[in-house]
């Protein structure tokens, strides 16, 4: 390779100031200077350039053809040393494309590392230069091959293109410095434009002897200088403009650069005035777009009257290098990295970038300010000028990491606008250590601030070496709202319940009886038990209560020893009590509790907040201490108590139930990338599919085995980027595997994928595998977005509850209006006679103390029901009394549908006494289609009346019309039949059924309870059943009469 340095040589058709540049590959006297080979296509050597003109006049340059039957086609050249990126790592290359728009890749590879990037080729049959930052191998030291790809990943290429010049440069292009002369034509639109002239004060921002000067016309709003270039500016890399300015007036400055096309501009503050300042703007935004070849400086635009002087030099654009890929950040002030926002006035020549002097938890970041706390000035600042008011009207908490080398105090202070000054001090409480401080503006949220003032070791003067670091300068949404603190007395309306005194004492406002630890506050609520063992306090405050940005409550509790929880509840006006129990940690001190209600945000209504203290216990007098009652955005881990539900494998929330083996490499949790109805959740999997692989697989693992027996639909949620084939399979165990392959049909959306394995119930496999794009070796990565991996319950078709078998018995109930108004228990049969002998039935209990007559309890289904026609649902129901049943159906899975079925009511006619009920969903008073997929069932007792005492009622086998849950007792309870005769089991092919006796029809069901063959044997005493095409797992046969009467069954293991 050819390493020059060059002088500042002025390019004069691009008005660019070149810098030191290494030279890899030109071609020049018709050789290379790197080994060049062709990799899945030809690298047809150098040859003399066919097109010498524009761009590239050069004699001689490379050739490479593509070969139609690669879909990566590459030219690999081999270096003679390690390629240095440590300094020159961007890179130029200039290419000739018979073709556009294509792309082309650069790469440096070697010693196991890499760095590439891929440009684009607009234009065709004609020289074109490229810029690739590869500033991302700075590090790299191995870096020995270079890789050259033209239109990559694209099968049928035949094309032959060129290239030369490979050469790295110095990450900077400069466009105008001024030495010498003026580099770019500028013309002043307006105002007087003079240059070169001499700098009027050197500095350490800007020592060059020479600049331009622009004085402003006074008499319109947008005097601006211009400069328009022969050649566009290149954007793709160098879009990060840097323009040093010494200004007369504390403005703006406003860059902007314009083309045939769109136009972009950015804005910077400038506050410091008779200095050099340096300022940049950021035009990422237009790296794509290439034919922008003017630029234009609008000193304090849109300000007609000002005819003040500015001085400008050393416009030079910069890569964003590590910054590329980072979201920006406008609540940041200044990270020092990436997100500088701020205009510094005051301090500016004491602060400075460096690195991290000490990383560690609380500040790991990379680079950090340094403020060097100048001698003499017991008031010397830092000053952040905005120029304009400062929005502090909900981002009014300032937040900073400071690190200092002593015990001092710092003052934050607001000032610059029409309202008073503001200042917070705050204590360093450990010096040489990072500490994040959080400073409280909220009170300034309506007042007219303009500069934010850092004074460190305020009101003392600085000592030699008096060094702080600085970083992370925020403005950030107060993350709690105190609600009550009890100093000036109760805000709220604190009270007993109901105002009864005796069930449930008293509240009063008292001294802290024990300042210290998480509360040394002078006031505290004191609440002393009343006689009921739910002894509450409460604040009613219809209007007040809003958790709809804030969900969490936060408060201190002092509890004597022995006390071991404390409930609060919202109350709300049409959803009743929603509460939320805590345990204590620390009773007999001041612990901070947080309550999050974070599951009732949907509810607005809300009237009243009540404590509950030692639920359940009956201890009157007990006394319990409160304060600082905060709201805040929820802190509480959201996993926190939750049950692990065993079917589901992962939903990358709360439900992470099983380790992976294969693919565990290449996957990751993200945020939902296209959050909709079919998939709302917060965070999802992301799943990377290896190039080069048709059989990679992502892979839960089973140590113990998986239990089918209720749950055996696999399913997932994939969102996947083409439709292409995904493989679930079970494996690992001493069963055969068992397969699926299904199809993706809506790429670019959330869509639910699911196998019936119901056939390997009893088999064992110990993995859940899911191969995604089966069998096919894609070229590249392939991303795909993962969700609820799960076993499944089968849609419901005929039996919906029967609580004689797990796949069918819905224990898990819930209340409404209030969380306490019902009870459901599985019970023993209280009457196993007439209709119903079942072993099992369902208990609920409409209460006394029910707040309304519509008092009700509902189930969530394991899976949809899946209507057809036929809309009838029955029930058999045991009730102590004629009275009304209602049943309704909810939330539908199907978002077209209505979303409740609204009551309908059935009438019992006995008492005492098994009746079925049936309900007519047809006629309901929202008549449910059949696509609904309802997933809940609702139940309402006597929905006129409030009982006088507690009424139990007792229901069993929940079922669409049909044989339903009678078919599903029949198979899983212990029938009271004979056990039929059969051989061989387990069975391959053929099984023989020896003692027919009076069974004159054979009936074949999987453990799913779903009917699979019917064979009519008629008065035959032995039967040959041929079982060879069922799936491997286990079956029952059921042997019924002429009359239909089950006389005999058998299960049987299908291999």
């Amino acid at each position: 390779m050819k390493r020059y340095l060059l002088t500042l040589l002025i390019l004069a058709t691009f008005g660019l100031l070149s810098f030191g540049q290494t030279v890899y590959e030109d071609f020049e006297g018709g050789t290379a200077d790197i080994s060049w080979e062709g990799l899945n296509g030809t690298y047809d050597g150098v040859i003399a350039n066919p097109d010498a003109s524009g761009l590239n006049t050069s004699e001689f340059v490379g050739s490479y053809t593509n070969n139609p039957d690669f879909d990566f086609c590459f030219a690999l050249g081999t270096l003679s040393a390690p390629a240095d990126l440590s300094e020159f790592n961007v890179f130029k290359m200039k290419v000739w494309s018979p073709i556009a728009p294509i792309q082309m890749l650069l790469k440096f590879e070697g010693g196991g590392n890499a760095v590439e990037q891929f440009r684009d080729i607009n234009t065709a049959n004609q020289w074109v230069e490229l810029t690739f930052d590869l500033s991302g191998g700075a590090a790299f030291t191995t870096l020995d091959k270079v890789l050259v790809s033209f239109n990559p990943f694209t099968l049928g290429s035949t094309e032959t293109f060129y290239f030369d010049d490979l050469r790295s440069v110095e990450p900077v292009e400069c466009y105008e410095t001024f030495e010498g002369g003026n580099a770019l034509p500028w013309t002043a639109i307006d105002g007087e434009f003079v240059g070169p002239v001499a700098n009027p004060a050197p500095n350490i921002v800007n020592s060059s002897a020479e600049c331009g000067r622009y004085v402003k016309a006074g008499d319109t709003g947008y005097s601006l200088l211009l400069a328009e270039s022969t050649t566009p500016f290149d954007l793709s890399v160098f879009n990060q403009y840097k323009v040093q300015v010494y200004a007369t007036a504390p403005t703006q400055v406003l860059l902007k650069l314009e083309g045939p096309g769109p136009d972009f501009e950015v804005t910077k503050n400038i506050a410091v005035t008779d200095a050099w300042q340096e300022y940049t703007f950021d035009l990422s935004a237009a790296a794509e777009v290439t034919d922008l070849n003017k630029m234009i400086l609008f000193f304090d635009p849109d300000v007609e009257i000002s005819q003040d002087t500015y001085y400008f030099d050393n416009i030079c654009a910069v890569p964003q290098g590590a910054c590329a890929n980072v979201e920006p950040n406008p609540d940041m002030i200044d990270d020092f990295e990436c997100n500088r926002n701020a205009t510094y006035l005051n301090g500016w020549d004491s602060l400075s970038v460096i690195d991290n002097p000490d990383p560690g938890v609380v500040n790991p970041s990379a680079k950090v300010g340094q403020y060097i706390d100048p001698l003499g000035e017991p008031y010397g600042a830092l000053v952040v000028d905005y120029q304009n008011p400062i929005d502090l009207s909900v981002k009014n908490q300032l937040k900073v990491k400071i690190w200092s080398p002593k015990i001092c105090q710092i003052l934050f202070k607001l000032e610059g606008g029409s309202s008073g000054i503001y200042e917070v001090w705050k204590d360093v409480p450990a010096a040489n250590e990072w500490v994040e401080y959080e400073v409280d503006f909220s009170s300034q949220a309506l007042a007219n601030h303009k500069k934010i003032v850092f004074f460190f070791n305020a009101g003392q003067d600085g000592q030699p070496g008096d060094i702080y670091y600085i970083d992370d300068i925020q403005l950030v949404e107060q993350q709690e709202l105190v609600v009550e603190d009890f100093e000036d007395g109760a805000f709220l309306p604190w009270a007993p319940l109901d105002d009864n005194t005796v069930q449930h004492g008293s509240f009063q406002v008292v001294d802290n009886p024990a300042p210290g630890g998480t509360n040394d506050s002078q006031k505290v609520g004191k609440y002393t038990k009343g006689s009921s063992p739910f002894s509450t306090v409460a604040a009613v405050a219809p209007g007040f209560i809003d958790i709809s940005t804030r969900p969490q409550f936060n408060l201190d509790v002092w509890a004597p020893a022995g006390a071991t929880s404390v409930i609060m509840q919202l109350e709300s006006v049409s959803q009743g009590n929603k509460e939320v129990e805590r345990e204590f940690q620390n009773p007999g001190n001041w612990e901070n509790v947080s309550f999050d209600f974070s599951e009732f945000q949907s509810t607005t209504d809300w009237v009243a907040l009540k404590l509950i203290f030692n639920p359940g216990t009956a201890e009157a007098g007990a006394m319990f201490f409160f304060d600082n009652l905060t709201q805040g955005f929820s802190t509480v881990d959201p996993c926190e108590g939750v049950v692990a539900i065993t079917n589901i494998i992962d939903d990358f929330e709360c439900q992470r139930n099983n380790e992976y083996g294969a693919g565990a490499g290449q996957l990751e949790v993200v945020n939902n990338p296209d959050v909709t109805t079919a998939n709302s959740s917060t965070k999802v999997g992301l799943y990377r599919d290896p190039a080069g692989a048709p059989w990679e697989a992502l892979c839960a693992l089973f140590p113990e085995g998986i239990d089918l027996s209720v749950y055996n639909q696999l399913s997932i949620q994939v969102n996947a980027p083409a439709a292409v084939p995904v493989l679930l399979k079970l494996e690992g165990g001493s069963s055969p595997v068992s397969e699926f392959l299904v199809n993706i049909t809506q790429p670019g959306e959330w869509e639910t994928l699911t196998a019936d394995f119901s056939s390997q119930v009893g088999m064992d496999h110990r993995r859940a595998c899911f191969f995604f794009n089966a069998g096919v070796e894609p070229p590249t990565e392939d991303t795909y977005y993962i969700d609820n991996l799960q076993f499944a319950h089968a849609p419901y078709t005929d039996c919906l509850m029967s609580f004689d078998d797990p796949a069918f018995t819905s224990t898990e109930w819930r209340y409404f209006p209030n969380d306490d108004s019902g009870d459901f228990e599985l019970v023993d049969n209280p009457d196993p006679s007439g209709i119903n002998t079942s072993a099992k039935v369902g208990k609920a209990v409409e209460k006394a103390s029910g707040a309304q007559p519509w008092q009700g309890m509902y189930t969530d289904l394991f899976a949809p029901i899946k209507f057809s026609d036929n809309k009838l649902v029955k029930m058999m129901v045991w009730s102590p009394k004629v009275t009304t049943i209602t049943m309704k159906l909810e939330n539908p899975a199907n978002p077209a549908a209505p979303p409740s079925s609204g009551d309908n009511i059935a009438q019992n006619t006995v008492a005492n006494q098994w009746e079925l009920l049936t309900w007519d969903f047809s006629a309901s008073p929202n008549p449910v289609p059949d696509d609904g997929d309802y997933r809940r069932v609702t139940l309402i007792f006597d929905i006129e009346n409030i009982p006088a005492n507690d009424v139990v009622y007792y229901f069993d086998n929940v079922q669409l019309d049909g044989e339903g849950c009678s078919l599903i007792n029949s198979i899983f309870e212990t029938p009271k039949v004979e056990a039929l005769s059969i051989m061989p089991n387990p069975v391959t092919n053929l099984l023989t059924v020896d003692n027919l006796g009076q069974v004159s029809r054979l009936e074949i069901y999987n453990v799913f309870g779903r009917r699979l063959a019917d064979i009519w044997v008629g008065n035959d005493s032995v039967a040959r059943l041929d079982v060879s095409q069922l799936p491997a797992g286990m079956y029952i046969l059921a042997g019924y009469t002429r009359d239909g009467l089950l006389k005999a069954n058998a299960k049987f293991m299908k291999q």
